[in-house]
């Protein structure tokens, strides 16, 4: 009786075990990982527009008194002040960027009632645009509205995305999110994008490489610091395939470390990955 007890207890952790580790595949981890390639380009699309804004006609702003520029300075800007628009053309080749990455194609920003007044808005379009391996659909929009300053002085925006992009792989995956973004950290400093550190809160659906339609909301606020492609911060509720679970990006903003580890909760389990 003892033996056939001992048996069925390791059954069950055997069965558990198994549950745990076919539940968070390969796809679950590529979603994951999609989901960080599109808060990373909206964060990217987000900082080229002050550089393009706060420039001259066709040369970058100057990098003195603490000003950043993110683009590299052979970048070609035109701007167009009879329909409000801005485009910003990287060439065909690809050029590495002060961000350390290399972008190629064009991305144009439409303004509606200025820039930085409550309830202008950026319309972003993108022409055979390019980003390190990430080709960005010309059928891809991105819209910003900016909310104004909050009760601590921080600067927010809503931002409603629906994206198309193409890995070197060539899978095609797709994102549509509506956000709330807040500027925590770098408001200081306006031109220098090295400090800023984002708040997200919202929803997103989308569909992988892989054919896999899903869906998230963001239970506990995302924390992005620009520069690092790994989201730092907050917790998500993912849905996909009659399958829900939670991750968890962690707590490491009091270090300045650039952190890719996640934790991947299911049935009071957790499992511990590395964001590649």
């Amino acid at each position: 009786m003892k033996k056939e007890i001992i048996l069925i207890i390791a059954l069950f952790i055997f069965f558990e075990s198994c549950y745990i580790e076919k539940t968070f595949s390969s796809e679950d981890q590529e979603i994951l990982e999609d989901n960080s390639y599109f808060e990373q380009i909206n964060d990217d699309a987000s900082k080229i527009t002050d550089d393009a804004y706060y420039s001259t006609t066709t040369i970058l702003v100057r990098e003195d008194q603490g000003v950043r520029s993110v683009l590299a300075d052979t970048v070609k800007l035109i701007k167009n002040l009879a329909d409000s628009t801005i485009t910003v053309d990287f060439g065909t080749n690809g050029i590495l960027c002060k961000d350390g990455r290399t972008r190629s194609g064009k991305i144009t920003f439409k303004f509606s009632n200025g820039y930085r007044k409550v309830n202008s808005s950026v319309t972003q379009t993108f022409d055979n645009y390019k980003v390190d391996n990430l080709a960005i659909s010309n059928s891809s929009t991105r819209k910003v509205t900016y909310n104004g300053i909050n009760s601590l002085n921080q600067p927010n925006w809503k931002i409603q995305s629906d994206l198309t992009l193409t890995k070197s792989n060539g899978k095609v995956i797709t994102w549509k999110s509506e956000r709330d973004r807040v500027m925590v950290q770098g408001f200081n400093t306006p031109l220098n994008w090295l400090d800023d550190i984002y708040e997200i809160s919202g929803n997103a659906s989308g569909v992988s490489g892989n054919g896999i339609a899903y869906n998230l909301v963001i239970n506990k606020n995302l924390l992005i610091r620009i520069g690092c492609r790994f989201i730092q911060e907050g917790i998500i509720t993912m849905n996909r395939s009659n399958l829900s679970y939670s991750v968890d990006y962690g707590n490491p903003l009091s270090s300045n470390n650039c952190d890719n580890q996640a934790t991947f909760l299911i049935n009071g389990k957790s499992y511990v990955f590395t964001l590649k």
